[in-house]
């Protein structure tokens, strides 16, 4: 009985491990870490934009830039939902800023481009745009417009030849100049070099005609015009350089 036992236990135990064996399985492998979505990592690209956009105007970035440091830890997690509130939050203050800055200089365009007269149809559009603009909040549409313009009527000129039976009276008072005959000390002005009697001027001359004067220049043209007296070669001409004179340093 006892050989019996001796014989059969060897077999036992075999089986015994056998089955142990079969019954370890391996462990799983970790799971692959987690990525924050595209969104998350398109909102942290966007704030830093918007920040780098700011600084160059001269905005205080600081907190926007914690902001974005704070966007990317929760990234990591990642939280994409907290990640996105942060880079939003970043990117919205700087855009605000630099929206300020560029109000203020479209406003400060405008100031400058109101001085301006004779404005054609074109540019009364540009300015109609860039009004509407800053009324809705679009500082750098609007000033991308109104800077525009405004270089556009500061360097507007043109030229007119002189034809025989000229004279600035009828030329300041035609459609392509300025409509205005009073507005002749303008045509004077802008030619002073070449033009030393304002009642004398020759066939073939080449006058410069500046497109857009400015409010004051024509107030003073005008003023000037029609209190100067008649048209008589040499009658007035020291009253033409007194007054050339005392337009040097302002703006046409």
């Amino acid at each position: 009985m006892i050989k019996k036992v001796y014989k059969v236990t060897p077999l036992i135990v075999a089986l015994a491990l056998l089955g142990a064996c079969a019954t370890v399985k391996k462990a799983p492998p970790p799971p692959p870490p987690k990525k924050p979505s595209a969104a998350t990592l398109q909102a942290i690209r966007d704030a830093k934009t918007a920040i780098a956009k700011a600084e160059q105007v001269g905005c205080n970035v600081t907190s926007e830039q914690a902001e974005v440091s704070q966007a990317e830890a929760q990234a990591k997690i990642p939280n994409n939902q907290k990640a996105q509130s942060l880079a939003d939050s970043a990117r919205t203050a700087a855009d605000q800023c630099a929206n300020r800055y560029w109000l203020r200089k479209a406003r400060a365009d405008l100031a400058k481009i109101r001085q301006y007269t004779n404005l054609n149809s074109s540019e009364r559009a540009s300015l109609r745009t860039g009004r509407s603009d800053i009324n809705s909040g679009k500082g750098k549409a609007a000033y991308d417009v109104l800077s525009a313009l405004l270089s556009e009527l500061q360097a507007a000129r043109t030229t007119y030849t002189v034809v025989r039976g000229d004279n600035l009276w009828n030329i300041a008072g035609k459609h392509s100049v300025y409509r205005d005959p009073f507005e002749w000390p303008l045509i004077y002005r802008s030619n002073a070099s070449k033009i030393h009697d304002p009642d004398l001027i020759y066939p073939n001359e080449e006058l410069r005609i500046i497109l857009n004067p400015v409010k004051s220049a024509v107030r003073s043209a005008k003023h000037y015009a029609k209190t100067r007296g008649p048209w008589q070669h040499g009658q007035a001409l020291s009253k033409d350089h007194a007054w050339l004179a005392s337009q040097q340093g302002s703006k046409i």
